[in-house]
């Protein structure tokens, strides 16, 4: 069957549903049509969208009880669990805004957005000492010395309404590498998370029998399409185990033993999928949308997985973190055919895309330039950080409301399909994260022997690029690759970790004097004498050896 017939895709102009006026009201909505079903498998441990409903609301009261309401901040550092999602909605029940935090990371990481955030209310696992501003903590089954557990919300009697958080309310911030070496938080609102669950269900056609793999972390946003979109289809979440997302055998196992229906990725996940998961050997014949997003997927990894999956239709997605998704690419049997990369497709429902060169004017097509987006998705900006809302939210070209600069170069075709060319900047993308150079420079740089850094990205086809970091010491000072990395572990998630070090005499310029980055990129790495691996990019050409 040509995957342009294969059933579950609506036409690219999609009919939408009713809109709940609340993230909340999804799952009452749930509850009352849905309420015998499964809503969440974790583990040994379901529940039905009754039971979602009913634990929610007291998490809600409990959570309220503990300083949960519309205006605060809250920390959300879960592991994949019931726990989470229960924890979840009876946050977004108070009005609060949810915070997601990774417990894999670092301590320091966790203590600088906690302050970055302004938390005041820890839920989650247990939280790391002295993190700052913190006056209370709910966690999930563990009782910490002062603290609570969500397992006494059970007994907590929901008071009245949920509080209305305005549509342009904040539900969430998640944060992202930042350029200036501080991570910035994305503000996302309830108008964004519901009409993208709204555009989602309606498009892929959506239904209580779906059964929805939880793949990304909660603090990543392609986490928003498993949860919201999912509850508000009644479909059953399978938040996919920490322990099976390492090991792609286990992983095809899991999606196989669950009847997936619906699979949400990074190209990453899926590459490892198709070349180590052994797919040939799992019925995966559920399997009917293959959904990814955040990186390019290569053309060779796209045609092995068609070829696996002959009943599974494919899409990729595209949108930075501060306009979720934005356009979207049903891939077709041209797609996988031709040697041109896959497009990134056509905008969502009630989104605008603009492309306009250095001079701000909209190019041709065929041209290329800078993406501009505008839309119920975009951001409300950058908690705390005015400076950064005001240069990357610019006044839209059609003077409605505001648009998202990208910053990715991208062009349009006579047929209207968008095509992505990579970044204006120094952006780097790795395993589907969003990973600024100049995060991880800062902290190399806070190293007392280091006179200088450069990261630069190396491509490489399963994860997109690798990081490479380039360090030159101060003269009369060394330094030793095991210091950096330690230095590095100790402040950044492992997704920002160097895959690569090269220590440098010093770091090429260009005539300008700035760092070239291309001559780091293209440096051969000679043994020194004494067996440390150094990099020749101190001279230029003409310099010799």
């Amino acid at each position: 069957m040509d995957r342009r017939e294969r059933p579950g895709l609506t036409p690219d102009h999609a009919v939408i549903l009713p809109m709940p006026e609340s993230l909340y009201k999804l799952l009452q909505d749930a509850a009352t049509k849905h309420g015998g079903r499964i809503a969440l498998v974790a583990g040994d441990h379901s529940m039905t969208y009754a039971e979602l409903l009913y634990a929610s609301d007291r998490a809600a009261a409990y959570l309220a009880g503990h300083g949960a309401r519309p205006g605060r901040r809250v920390a959300f550092c879960f592991r994949k669990s019931t726990d989470a999602i229960v924890a979840l909605f009876g946050l977004i029940r108070t009005g609060a805004t949810y915070v997601p935090l990774d417990p894999a990371w670092p301590v320091e990481r966790i203590r600088t957005l906690c302050r970055d955030a302004e938390i005041s209310l820890w839920t989650g696992t247990d939280p790391p000492p002295a993190v700052p501003g913190i006056v209370a903590s709910v966690t999930s089954k563990t009782k910490s010395e002062g603290g609570a557990s969500l397992d006494s919300a059970a007994e907590i009697e929901p008071d009245g309404a949920p509080p209305q958080r305005p549509p342009d309310g904040v539900t969430n911030i998640l944060y992202t590498s930042g350029s200036t070496g501080q991570p910035k938080g994305v503000e996302i609102t309830e108008r964004s998370l519901l009409h993208f669950s709204q555009w989602v269900v309606a498009t892929f056609g959506l239904t209580a029998e779906d059964r929805v793999a939880n793949h990304a972390p909660y603090n990543f946003d392609l986490s928003t399409l498993d949860i919201f979109a999912a509850v508000r289809a009644g479909a059953t979440m399978y938040p996919v185990p920490e322990r099976v997302k390492m090991f792609p055998y286990q992983l095809a196992e899991f999606i196989a033993e669950k009847k997936i229906t619906t699979w949400y990725s990074v190209p990453s996940a899926l590459i490892m999928l198709q070349l180590r998961g052994r797919l040939e050997v799992h019925d995966l014949s559920e399997l009917r949308h293959v959904i990814f997003a955040g990186e390019v997927m290569p053309k060779s990894a796209l045609q092995g997985l068609a070829r696996r999956l002959p009943n599974a239709a494919f899409t990729n997605l595209y949108g930075p973190t501060e306009t979720n998704v934005c356009t979207w690419h049903r891939i077709e049997e041209r797609d996988l055919t031709s040697d041109e990369p896959i497009p990134i497709g056509r905008p969502i429902d009630d989104t605008r895309v603009w492309i306009v060169g250095e001079d701000g004017a909209e190019v041709g097509n065929g041209d290329s330039g800078e993406l501009l987006v505008a839309g119920p998705t975009l951001t409300a900006g950058y908690f705390g950080d005015g400076s950064s809302t005001d240069h990357r939210l610019i006044p839209a070209p059609d003077g409605r409301g505001r648009a998202y600069r990208t910053g990715d170069r991208v062009s349009r075709g006579n047929d209207g399909v968008l095509m992505f060319h990579g970044r204006l900047d120094r952006m780097i993308k790795c395993r589907g994260h969003r990973i600024e150079p100049g995060e991880i420079e800062a902290v190399l740089c806070r190293h007392p022997n280091v006179k200088e850094a450069a990261v630069i990205p190396i491509p490489d086809p399963v994860f997109g690029n690798r990081i490479r970091a380039c360090v030159a010491a101060h003269d009369d000072r060394s330094i030793q690759e095991p210091e950096l990395a330690s230095l590095c572990r100790n402040e950044l998630p492992s997704c920002m970790l160097p895959d690569e070090w090269r220590l440098v005499d010093r770091l090429p310029r260009t005539d300008r004097g700035k760092v070239d980055y291309a001559r780091l990129a293209a440096a051969e790495t000679p043994n020194s004498p004494d067996g440390t691996e150094r990099v020749r990019v101190g001279q230029s050409p003409a310099d010799g050896d």
